[in-house]
């Protein structure tokens, strides 16, 4: 059995598979911007390249588009609407691997890059691949949601890389059958299966050897450097990673933020270690601090309703003077300067 490596719970989700899960929504219908009240982030801050969001984040929004969405399955329409480009270079190693063995390895070795709470086992059982789907956090009311559109977008996947699903793939899910599974039979394409002992994509082993319609070496090593990069930056415990733990765990929380004293203990560190690191780094913990409460600001400012005395004492000051005073070390400008140029 090969494994796609131990979990990621620290290196957060990219900010863009909220903002597609958004969209879906949107598409249906529904409110969308509910999935995002009251979170203190927008849609459009959740586009930056490199935004990324916490697993207790991205478990909220999740389980809010489930209860939104209801008995009308939301799993298949998420994976639906993901393309394989939407994984950035882990998607293009895929899409330009020698041959779909190459390119589900890419996918399972740099996995935690994307979805840092899931884990692919792949095993052989006679002349059939199986690529079991495992969760290495409680996810609750929204697992099969993750389940299934992490299934089906492998099969969409497929797709992408090779035209059409090889003969025999098949989707098996533990658990009963959903009262929409004539729906998702229809837009999937595949047999999905259910009660059974696994959930998995299973499929002929000789089609691990088909070779992707843009296979292309040059542009597969490119993207594979990208990724080793991302890799080295989320796996290993340099110090670089502090500051992103950190950077995503004060994206969850309003004013005020918590003491270094506190940021510590919930990253499970000695209040030195926290220091050490970021030290290493050239950075410190009221840098952090100051970065989130100037994206805060910003956000706050935008809102032409928010008076200058409101956002101050949302970000915790109580001194007006001393949050223009800050804003403007952040910013170059003052408050009011700041919101007549937008």
């Amino acid at each position: 059995m090969v494994s796609s490596g131990r979990p990621w719970g620290n290196a957060g989700i990219p900010g863009i598979y909220v903002v597609l899960l958004y969209d879906v929504l949107a598409g249906m219908g529904l409110d969308a911007s509910s999935l995002l009240a009251g979170l203190g982030v927008s849609r459009d801050e959740l586009l930056a390249p490199d935004r990324r969001v916490s697993m207790s984040l991205a478990q909220t929004v999740a389980e809010r588009g489930v209860a939104m969405v209801g008995e009308q399955g939301l799993g298949f329409r998420y994976a639906r609407a993901m393309s394989i480009t939407l994984h950035g270079p882990v998607g293009l190693l895929a899409l330009s691997s020698a041959s779909a063995q190459d390119a589900l390895d890419a996918a399972c070795r740099f996995l935690g890059l994307r979805a840092p709470f899931l884990v692919i086992d792949q095993t052989r059982q006679g002349e059939l691949a199986h690529l079991q789907l495992r969760s290495t956090a409680t996810l609750g009311v929204a697992h099969d949601f993750v389940v299934e559109a992490m299934l089906v977008g492998l099969v969409f996947m497929i797709e992408q890389l090779l035209d059409a699903p090889p003969q025999g793939l098949e989707i098996s899910r533990r658990g009963p059958a959903p009262a929409y599974l004539s729906t998702l039979k229809q837009e999937v394409g595949v047999p999905v299966l259910f009660d059974q002992d696994e959930d998995a994509l299973v499929f002929p082993q000789s089609a691990l050897a088909a070779r992707p319609r843009l296979a292309d070496p040059q542009v597969a090593a490119l993207a594979r450097e990208q990724c080793e990069l991302e890799f080295r930056q989320w796996r290993t415990e340099e110090d670089g990673v502090m500051a992103e733990r950190i950077r995503s765990a004060l994206q969850d929380r309003p004013a005020p933020l918590p003491s270094l004293e506190t940021m510590a203990e919930k990253l499970s560190v000695s209040p030195r270690t926290l220091k050490r690191h970021l030290q290493q780094s050239g950075l410190s913990y009221r840098q952090l601090q100051d970065e989130e409460r100037y994206r805060q600001a910003q956000r706050l400012l935008a809102k032409p309703d928010n008076s200058i005395s409101e956002v101050a004492y949302t970000l915790g000051y109580s001194d007006v003077a001393n949050f223009s005073k800050a804003f403007k070390r952040w910013s170059g400008a003052t408050p009011r300067a700041y919101r007549e140029q937008r």
